[in-house]
C-alpha cells in the first residue's frame, strides 16, 4: 500500500483527487489531507511539499485561473526547484469546474441542465465556474439552484451549499473516464496518477 499525501485549494478539489485516487486505487491511500485554503496557502509551502515529496508521494492540485499555461504557473511557483517524480504538480485548466463540466452527461443528469448546452471543450472556457453557475440559475433543478446559487442580493459568490453538492456529485456520479475525453489537463493528470501507481 502506497501512502499518499493530496494538497488542494478548497474541498470541492479535494473531492475530485479523492475520487481519482480511488478510481485508481493500485494499492494506493490517502494518508493526509491538507489545504483547503486557497492558492496561496499551496503556493507558500510548495517547497515543503517538494521536501515531502521525497519520503512520502505527494499530489497538489490547483487551478490555472488566468495564468497563461501551465507551465508558466508551476514555474512561477517551484522557480529553480525540480520536481521529484513522486511529486505531481497537476494544474486545472482553468478551474476544476471545467472538469466537472467535461463528464457533460453526468452533470446533465445530476443537475438537470440540457447536454447540448453544456460546452464540449469545457477548458476553453475564461471562467468554468461562472458558466457552471450561469447553468444551473438557467435549467438547473431547483434543489440544486437553491444549494449552488448565493441569495439574490448577498455579497457570496457562491451558495452555502456549493461545495457541498458539487461534492457530491462527484462522488456519486461524475466519470472521470468521460470527462477524461473533453478534458486534456485531467487526461495527462489521471495518467500521472496511474503512473505513481504503477511505480508503487
Amino acid at each position: 500500500m502506497t501512502d499518499l499525501i493530496i494538497a488542494t485549494e478548497d474541498a470541492l478539489s479535494e473531492a475530485v483527487l479523492e475520487r481519482l485516487v480511488e478510481d485508481e486505487n493500485q494499492g494506493m491511500c490517502i494518508a493526509v489531507r491538507m489545504g483547503r485554503k486557497g492558492n496561496g496557502y499551496l503556493k507558500q509551502r510548495i517547497l515543503e511539499f517538494i521536501k515531502t515529496a521525497h519520503a512520502i508521494p505527494v499530489l497538489l492540485m490547483t487551478d490555472l485561473d488566468h495564468v497563461e499555461c501551465s507551465p508558466v504557473l508551476i514555474a512561477d511557483w517551484c522557480g529553480r526547484h525540480q520536481l521529484p517524480k513522486t511529486m505531481l504538480f497537476r494544474v486545472a485548466v482553468r478551474e476544476v469546474e471545467a472538469w466537472l463540466l467535461a463528464d457533460r452527461e453526468g452533470f446533465s443528469n445530476y443537475s438537470g441542465v440540457p447536454v447540448e448546452k453544456i460546452p464540449r471543450n469545457p477548458e476553453s472556457l475564461d471562467d468554468p465556474k461562472q458558466m457552471l453557475m450561469r447553468l444551473i440559475r438557467r435549467y438547473g433543478y431547483r434543489k440544486i439552484k437553491v444549494e449552488v446559487l448565493p441569495d439574490r442580493g448577498s455579497l457570496a459568490k457562491i451558495g452555502f451549499g456549493y461545495n457541498q453538492i458539487l461534492g457530491q456529485f462527484v462522488r456519486e456520479s461524475w466519470s472521470p473516464v468521460r470527462a477524461a475525453k473533453n478534458a486534456d489537463s485531467l487526461a495527462r493528470t489521471c495518467l500521472r496518477l496511474h503512473e505513481l501507481s504503477e511505480r508503487g
